[in-house]
């Protein structure tokens, strides 16, 4: 589940996620947990107050009132509301059907905990977790015992859209778009081969074709960038070129600065004066 913090809603409908018993997915044992958590305890209130609960989960009218709850939660020709009703849905609807004597219930709590935390593993079964992208190591500064200073280091991974993040090992705050220059800034100085530098390009935002790269690197014609080191088997590196074999390798923040000229010709606009 996310923070709602995600921009735009895909123009696709989604197909129904749904807790069933039919197969061995993971939602299997959260579903049984919830059937179980529902059934039971209407089957105690229904000792308490003899509501006649066996004869209400054959009932026409209760299956009724379930498909109904359905179409009214999910307006959706996709969705599946051909099936029949689920126990699960049966003794829920029973249940909300006996509001007061739920509250007159001896232990309520315990009732209320118990279906509480088996709702909690089916959202956590079906659910999908956001996607985090990584903006670097924690940068705050501490002092040990002795006064000596250290940096958290922590990795540091944020939601799409948020601008703040907390270290999860010393708890400060950080701006996301400090972290993400502090990154850059860095990055920019690694080297990498022109197979490597695509992805990573695309990653930060700075397509390039790569058409256009290779012949920066090769061609005689369009050549702008020179090779500031090169790959050995071992992965060291070398400043010389020793073996047919070794790779070339080339400082990222040169190519992102040929990249932004690019944009800059083509758009006819300096991106600095925006």
């Amino acid at each position: 589940m996310s923070s709602n913090l995600a921009r735009g809603k895909s123009a696709e409908t989604a197909l129904p996620i749904r807790l069933d018993q039919y197969d061995q997915r993971p939602t299997q044992r959260p579903f049984d947990a919830l059937t179980n958590e529902l059934v039971t305890w209407a089957r105690d209130l229904d000792a308490l107050i003899g509501g006649e609960l066996d004869a209400a989960l054959d009932s026409r009218g209760l299956r009724d009132m379930v498909h109904r709850h359905r179409h009214s939660r999910r307006p959706d020709p996709a969705s599946l509301s051909q099936d029949g009703a689920l126990d699960a849905e049966l003794a829920a609807i029973w249940l909300s059907l006996h509001a007061n004597d739920l509250r007159r219930h001896p232990a309520v709590a315990e009732l209320f905990d118990g279906i509480e935390d088996a709702i909690a593993r089916c959202r956590k079964a079906i659910d999908r977790l956001p996607e985090l992208s990584y903006k670097g190591p924690c940068p705050h500064v501490s002092y040990d015992e002795e006064r000596q200073p250290f940096t958290c280091s922590a990795d540091l991974y944020v939601e799409r859209g948020e601008d703040y993040v907390s270290c999860p090992r010393c708890w400060t705050h950080h701006r996301v778009r400090d972290l993400e220059q502090a990154m850059l800034h860095k990055v920019n100085d690694q080297l990498f081969t022109i197979t490597e530098l695509l992805p990573l390009l695309d990653e930060l935002g700075e397509h390039v074709a790569k058409s256009t790269l290779y012949a920066w690197a090769n061609d005689p014609k369009r050549k702008k960038l020179s090779p500031q080191a090169w790959r050995q088997a071992d992965g060291t590196h070398s400043d010389y070129w020793m073996r047919r074999s070794d790779p070339a390798l080339y400082r990222l923040g040169d190519v992102r600065a040929l990249v932004a000229a690019l944009d800059t010709d083509e758009s006819g606009v300096d991106a600095a004066t925006l």
